[in-house]
């Protein structure tokens, strides 16, 4: 009988072995359920929305959480993706021994033009299975956010959907609500 071949799974200890060895250099990559996946470059409305949403929840939010723009959180030993936008569990320090976990996060929220099929699929699995409360996609082509809450581990996807346009709000962590017409 012929063996199956499988892609082999990356744990985290093994992604960070091969980016030690320089394998990666000058490329933005994240682990996602043990794949190692190419991060798209950021065009200048990319760019933008994520300065711009920085901006915001800082101003927002203040030092009641840490704000993390374009860094990796753990979810588990085979995903440390690198949202655009995490809002995380307050640490004075920034985190400096270990990358927030999934429990530390209370909102991820990604970017998306010409990746919004693979964060509305792929990423949204990856957080939903890691219980991550709620995840927004700032979708750039329709200019709404879609909004995803309640998370089924199980199944991994969110039970709750839904858009906010120009004229809604959002809640954030800590009872903030946050204009999407500020987004744009």
């Amino acid at each position: 009988m012929a063996a199956v071949s499988t892609p082999h799974r990356f744990t985290r200890d093994e992604y960070y072995r091969i980016g030690e060895t320089s394998l990666f250099a000058d490329k933005r990559m994240e682990l996602l359920d043990g794949e190692i996946i190419d991060i798209a470059p950021h065009n200048p409305p990319h760019a933008s929305r994520i300065a711009r949403l920085s901006f915001l929840l800082f101003r927002l939010l203040g030092t009641a959480f840490t704000i993390r723009a374009q860094l990796p959180i753990i979810l588990n030993d085979w995903s440390e993706p690198e949202p655009d936008v995490a809002i995380c569990r307050f640490d004075a320090d920034d985190y400096p021994q270990v990358h927030p976990q999934a429990s530390d996060v209370f909102l991820v929220i990604e970017v998306a033009e010409s990746t919004l099929a693979f964060d509305r699929s792929r990423k949204g699995a990856v957080y939903a299975g890691s219980a991550i409360p709620e995840y927004w996609i700032v979708n750039l082509v329709d200019r709404r956010i879609e909004v995803f809450s309640g998370p089924d581990l199980a199944n991994r996807r969110y039970r709750q959907e839904r858009v906010a346009v120009p004229g809604d709000t959002l809640l954030l962590p800590g009872g903030v609500s946050l204009a999407v017409a500020d987004v744009w």
